[in-house]
């Protein structure tokens, strides 16, 4: 992960309940080495997620094809915020859905998802981890600000391994 606004809460959250599960959260020093980052752990075979936002995804591009192109299992959560090139960092907008579906040159299938509430932000990551690794492709979870920094009361498992 790199800190970005507003994708540095889900980060830190995920950061204190990796470790109970055995994994770990890396802080690279770019937006560009944690996703090289990612796509290493996944080509050692394990289960890889980066957390950008929209102009860190713009960053991350090329590896996302790359990701496509070696058949890599690959989570990218776009926490979408407000306004072109480096935005409005605490504004609101989803406006990386066309980016997320054809910012790569040449055919790149991948799946992209977009919850929209916080309980789906939940279920969809993990969704996401099932199809790319099924499929072994990478998968892109758009969500926003409001959703990042939202709360909510909903059950949820305790984390464990599979």
């Amino acid at each position: 992960m790199y800190p970005i606004t507003p994708a540095t809460s889900a980060s830190h959250y995920l950061a204190g309940c990796f470790h109970k599960v055995g994994g770990f959260v890396h802080q690279a020093e770019d937006e560009i080495a944690a996703i090289g980052f990612a796509l290493g752990a996944s080509y050692a075979g394990k289960t890889a997620v980066t957390i950008t936002s929209g102009p860190g995804m713009a960053l991350k591009t090329e590896f996302i094809g790359l990701a496509v192109m070696a058949e890599l299992p690959l989570v990218v959560v776009d926490v979408q915020r407000g306004g072109p090139s480096t935005g409005l960092p605490t504004k609101v907008e989803q406006g990386d859905l066309l980016s997320s579906l054809f910012g790569q040159p040449g055919d790149a299938p991948k799946v992209v998802m977009a919850p929209s509430t916080i309980e789906e932000c939940f279920h969809f990551v993990i969704t996401a981890r099932k199809l790319a690794e099924s499929f072994r492709m990478p998968v892109i979870v758009l969500t926003d600000a409001n959703l990042a920094t939202g709360q909510g009361l909903y059950p949820y498992p305790e984390p464990q391994e599979e």
